[in-house]
């Protein structure tokens, strides 16, 4: 059968090209010697200068910075791609807006390859708070985005009183699963509401695109 399309969140467009971010991981699976290989990562990471990549756009009407509000960005693993275009979006605009970013990695020595890139976000007044989770560094005291949120809810459910606009991009299954409950769970303490009323204004948000997504399976 033809492989689907795979998708990919564009991290910056500019007049020198299109840039985003992936992973490529090879795996071996039980009893067998050869390695498992994702294809479409693979071929990308085999691609020489020069060598051609043809593609086509899939339209985000929503995901993109609206900075008449502030702005929380949520990503883990790579889904921090597209908040590299909106923090340079940001940092070049005229309109100045506060904003957040919360990341997740496994590893803080492996896997944060943006780092020095989002601190110096902050450190020029880019980025109010970059916030960060590491689900395998035992010293860490967030695991992942979620605990974060929980973690920093005061200053989550400020931004959103303001009005804020929240993007999340990440897995379908576990990110956008997660950070929808935790909105929930700490909207409806803040509010004194029901899970089910705090569930429909999270879902309210969604509709208004004050809550945005990016995700995938």
């Amino acid at each position: 059968p033809r492989l689907t399309p795979r998708y990919y969140s564009v991290s910056r467009i500019s007049k020198c090209g299109v840039k985003f971010v992936f992973n490529h991981v090879t795996c071996r699976a039980e009893g067998e010697l050869a390695e498992v290989r994702g294809v479409c990562s693979s071929w990308l990471r085999e691609l020489e200068v020069g060598d051609n990549v043809w593609m086509y756009r899939r339209k985000s009407s929503n995901f993109k910075p609206d900075l008449r509000a502030p702005v929380v960005m949520i990503g883990a693993g790579t889904g921090v791609s597209p908040f590299l275009g909106f923090l340079d979006y940001i940092a070049n605009s005229d309109v100045r807006t506060r904003a957040v970013l919360i990341t997740g990695n496994r590893y803080k020595g492996l896997d944060s390859i943006y780092s020095s890139m989002f601190t110096s976000y902050h450190d020029d007044g880019t980025l109010e708070s970059y916030l960060t989770a590491y689900s395998r560094d035992a010293d860490s005291t967030c695991k992942y985005v979620q605990d974060v949120i929980k973690k920093h809810e005061q200053e989550i459910v400020a931004f959103i009183e303001e009005g804020a606009r929240l993007y999340v991009c990440g897995d379908a299954k576990g990110l956008s699963v997660g950070v929808f409950e935790v909105l929930c769970n700490i909207l409806g303490s803040f509010k004194g509401i029901g899970n089910s009323e705090a569930r429909e204004l999270v879902t309210t948000m969604k509709k208004e695109g004050r809550y945005n997504e990016d995700i995938w399976t």
